[in-house]
């Protein structure tokens, strides 16, 4: 599943591709470089049934 992420350094838009299957349910976290900037940025995410219902960008260099 494609989803369009704001980077949490240079505030431009990528998307990312999270590889959920369907019946998944739970949280995770995963580190997606910019595209543009280059920089880490940590999704934490929250899914039910592979629906994504949360989803928060932050700042990867933890």
């Amino acid at each position: 599943m494609y989803k369009l992420i704001t980077c949490f350094f240079c505030f431009e838009q990528f998307e990312v591709l999270l590889e959920i299957d369907t019946s998944f349910t739970g949280s995770d976290s995963e580190i997606y470089d910019c595209e543009i900037c280059c920089n880490p940025n940590k999704l934490d995410y929250e899914a039910y049934d592979g629906e994504i219902n949360r989803i928060n960008v932050g700042d990867g260099n933890e």
